[in-house]
């Protein structure tokens, strides 16, 4: 009776064979049997046909790191992606954030290649980041694998150049080329491979028209890369668009040294560094490792960037951050800020206004029946509810204070944080890129009123008009600006703050200082990756880095700045005689907000 063998058997016989002799010929000599057997086995054939990367570990050889040539077995990381293909399927793109040489790109070039000799017309393409780059998939990865194969697996080709193999018998190819805007335009494609996506040129949404839109609905996609700071590649991170895979580079086996010296460290961020490592369970080798590793660089912060423990130190951008971005990266490893998302739905109601005549002479219009809607595609989060104790006629409410930063001239985001100004909290973000300037600031009046008639500060530099909607509808909680800049810091008697060459880097510098104190008074994880990403730029102005955003962390310069002058004390409402107070304050209410109730 012959024994039943599966493609799986073939493969331990080939890693037994392996770790008794390390021997490539006496390999080379055992895949060549393997393929006579799985081509002369219908049962064997049959599995390969239904699961192509069998394939790879049973016949693939490809060269290690030491430039020897072995059989292609899956280290840790790369048997769990795999799992997760087969598990989870490919509904939805892969996105693979990782750290330096885990070998994820050797991987899926594998994977491309069992794909193309084995699947009758299939269409595969790997976009790689530069030329240097696509040579080296295709010649030293691809075309390596392929010679090292047995001739009676290889198909029939049509042509075999630099960039592309076909296989006319099948009518299956695979296509390398580097990412440009109008790249795969006029093909149907079966598998598309994004090496190194973060150091594309090009927008990733001009590839996404081009190529993407060539791919069939059952074509398998992966987004593959090293970090490079807030980008297109990290937007499409938090998209939510894709299968979402990180993978810690002591995943990596290989990334162990037994050069304990190096372990014995004066530099406090490796000491520190080195402890919340050892606590997560890694060995005295691994530390080992990643120390001699950090004491190999030049510029100490590159190994955030080249083998980071978590995605968010990933994203990390390089540059002088204005913000302790180990701070930001250690809180947002760990981040569990509830939260739930919405916005306000309202009524305008427009009411008559009399001459004393007795004849109507105007419209003003109010707002009513406000009421905040939760939606998952919300633009505002609120992480605290307003406190508001009421006893008899009397109302202790906590003090709060808003900031809000419009869009300029319309590349940015409409953003606003809510403070809590007893602690500082931020208890509430509203950010929105599409929105009129009117329906914005009515955004900003329910959420004012929300929290209990909050000061609200709208910057000015671009348009007055949200302030003005504002100032239409009677809200009476108005920030009045100050000449910043000067001791006095004489008041003047205009709402709105604007940010000036002289109150901007008061207010930022004023936010460091109030998240180096306390960085989990920020609530909002967009924000602090802002934050992040918010260099000294151009004459040494605070800015968010190219390509990314700072709207966020200019609203919240803005609501802990005004924030200072108004009251930190709760403000006792006694209606019974329509009298205010701020409860003995140290710091009193704005005169003209505080004579305005």
């Amino acid at each position: 009776m012959e024994r039943k063998f599966t493609v799986k058997t073939l493969t331990a016989k080939r890693r037994e064979l392996w770790e008794k002799h390390h021997s490539i010929s006496l390999d080379s000599e055992l895949v060549e049997a393997i393929a006579d057997k799985i081509l002369d086995n219908e049962n064997l054939r049959n599995e390969i046909m239904n699961n192509p990367p069998l394939l790879i570990e049973s016949c693939f050889t490809i060269v290690d790191k030491k430039k020897r040539s072995v059989p292609f077995f899956f280290n840790e990381v790369q048997r769990d992606f795999i799992g997760k293909i087969h598990t989870q399927g490919w509904q939805k793109p892969y996105f693979i954030l990782k750290g330096r040489q885990q070998g994820f790109t050797t991987l899926i070039s594998a994977l491309m290649l069992s794909f193309a000799i084995v699947k009758r017309n299939f269409s595969g393409f790997t976009l790689a980041d530069r030329d240097d780059n696509t040579k080296a998939i295709f010649i030293d990865k691809a075309k390596f694998m392929y010679s090292s194969l047995p001739e009676r697996l290889k198909p029939t080709e049509k042509f075999n150049s630099v960039n592309e193999l076909f296989f006319d018998k099948l009518n299956s190819s695979w296509r390398i080329a580097s990412a440009t805007s109008n790249v795969g335009r006029s093909r149907t494609l079966s598998f598309i491979h994004y090496s190194e996506v973060a150091f594309f040129k090009c927008p990733l949404a001009d590839l996404q028209k081009s190529i993407s839109e060539a791919a069939t609905e059952e074509a398998l996609c992966i987004y593959e890369t090293t970090a490079n700071g807030y980008n297109d590649a990290k937007a499409l991170w938090d998209s939510g668009s894709c299968y979402n895979l990180f993978y810690e580079w002591w995943r990596t086996s290989e990334y162990t040294s037994q050069e304990y010296e190096y372990l014995n460290t004066s530099d406090s961020w490796l000491k520190n560094r080195l402890k919340s490592l050892e606590l997560r369970g890694l060995s005295k080798e691994q530390l080992s490792w990643y120390a001699k590793k950090y004491h190999s660089y030049i510029d100490k912060s590159s190994i955030k960037q080249e083998y980071p423990c978590s995605a968010e130190e990933a994203f990390l951008t390089s540059g002088e951050c204005m913000f302790d971005k180990e701070k930001i990266s250690n809180y947002l490893s760990s981040f569990s800020v509830k939260s739930k998302r919405g916005y306000f739905k309202y009524k305008l109601v427009p009411k008559p206004i009399f001459s004393p005549s007795g004849g109507l002479s105007a419209y003003e219009t109010t707002i009513e029946d406000i009421t905040f809607v939760e939606a998952d595609d919300g633009y505002i989060s609120i992480v605290e509810e307003p406190y508001s104790v009421q006893v008899g006629a009397v109302s202790k409410n906590k003090p709060y204070v808003i900031g809000a930063d419009t869009a300029g001239s319309g590349e940015d985001f409409f953003s606003a944080k809510v403070i809590d100004n007893t602690c500082s909290r931020c208890v509430a973000t509203l950010h929105i890129k599409n929105i009129d300037e009117d329906l914005f600031a009515h955004q900003l009046y329910c959420l004012g009123k929300y929290y209990l008639d909050a000061l609200i500060g709208v910057e000015t530099n671009f348009s007055t008009h949200p302030v003005r909607v504002l100032k239409a509808l009677k809200y009476k909680n108005l920030y009045v600006s100050k000449a910043i800049g000067t001791y006095q810091d004489k008041p003047e008697r205009n709402y709105g703050f604007m940010t000036t060459a002289v109150s901007r880097p008061i207010i930022v510098s004023n936010l460091v200082a109030v998240m180096r104190e306390n960085i989990y008074l920020e609530t909002d994880r967009e924000t602090l990756f802002e934050m992040s990403t918010f260099i000294k730029g151009r004459n040494m102005r605070g800015e968010g880095a190219s390509g990314t955003h700072d709207d966020l962390v200019m609203a919240s310069a803005i609501a802990h700045f005004i924030g200072i002058d108004y009251t930190h004390s709760f403000i006792i409402i006694d209606k019974s005689n329509d009298f205010i107070k701020s409860n003995f304050s140290s710091l009193p209410l704005q005169e003209e907000n505080y004579l305005e109730w």
